[in-house]
């Protein structure tokens, strides 16, 4: 059953990167802060406790930011993410100008630095970009990096090396993988020690890269498992044109997935999604079920997917009677 435990916004389309694995629809519009506001209020009546950013980069919306985050703290509501590329600033002073504002006013969730071989950052503007934070939030811990593997890692590999160099740590590995950036104050701290955010810690985590069917997304070895949507799932995630999906998955442009605007009352989204056949496969019957009966009534899909947010997609976009 869809039952929404967060709001993500998304105030702009708008992004000053080009990433060649990036689905998000480009357009003009943009979500206003009171919209976003007025929504905060409806959800926050209804349950709702955690909001987050995305994009877009949401930090071409300085001003978004700073009043929504402002009007959460004063309805008692808890961050999760504000996504970002770090790549936006100009110069040093407008970096930390507009991380000081997000930060006085109230946001204490963590900043999600998007940072990968398809972004292309250039390490020392990633590096710039975390000292910036650290300053900002007074933490050296207020911060992770989200990353996509890609077939052809190396560059991205010396880069964040060089990244962990230039804020005095290094990069530890697990299972072959970069794990978390660290350095020695971090490394000494015990139990006892105070929660004072004076070590370095970046987790670093991972995600396989969701292809496209013409980079081979139908040639899984098997089938996706059922999770009934938890990754992704149960968000409310408010585009920047006002439409509301129910996840941020990147199926979630699709109609199927929005279950109205930001100007409708909490109720009307909900039994929205109630009446939804897609969004019931979902969150209830599961889309490995859903397959499953769908392949019972004679459909033959082109092989088979090991991501459910591809496969979602494709039902969006081929109209399947899920009712």
């Amino acid at each position: 059953m869809f039952q929404p435990e967060e709001i993500i916004f998304a105030p702009t389309g708008r992004c000053n990167l080009r990433c060649p694995h990036c689905r998000v629809a480009r357009g003009p519009a943009e979500l206003s802060s009171a919209d976003a506001v007025a929504f905060l209020d409806a959800c926050a009546e209804s349950g709702v406790e955690r909001i987050g950013f995305s994009g877009g980069e949401p930090f071409l919306r300085p001003d978004f930011l700073v009043e929504v985050s402002r009007a959460a703290v004063e309805r008692g509501l808890f961050f999760d993410r504000l996504m970002t590329n770090g790549d936006w600033w100009k110069d040093e002073e407008g970096l930390r100008s507009s991380l000081a504002a997000v930060c006085e006013a109230g946001f204490d969730g963590i900043v999600g630095l998007s940072y990968d071989a398809y972004h292309g950052q250039r390490p020392e503007r990633v590096a710039a970009f975390l000292r910036a934070v650290f300053e900002a939030w007074g933490r050296k811990d207020a911060a992770e990096i989200l990353s996509v593997r890609s077939p052809d890692d190396g560059a991205f590999l010396a880069g964040l090396d060089e990244v962990a160099k230039a804020l005095g740590g290094r990069v530890e590995s697990s299972d072959g993988e970069p794990a978390r950036v660290v350095d020695a104050a971090y490394l000494a701290r015990s139990e006892s020690d105070p929660d004072d955010g004076s070590g370095l810690l970046v987790p670093v985590v991972r995600s396989p890269l969701s292809r496209s069917a013409g980079e081979g997304a139908w040639d899984a070895s098997r089938w996706f498992a059922d999770d009934y949507c938890a990754g992704p799932g149960n968000v409310l995630y408010v585009h920047p044109d006002g439409s509301v999906a129910v996840c941020c998955g990147f199926a979630n442009e699709n109609p199927e997935l929005i279950v109205g605007t930001a100007r409708d009352s909490y109720d009307a989204l909900m039994r929205n999604a109630a009446e939804r056949p897609l969004i019931r496969a979902c969150y209830e019957t599961g889309l490995g079920e859903t397959r499953k009966r769908l392949e019972a009534s004679g459909v033959k899909f082109p092989g088979k997917t090991g991501d459910a947010c591809f496969f979602c997609d494709y039902l969006c976009r081929r109209g399947f009677d899920l009712g």
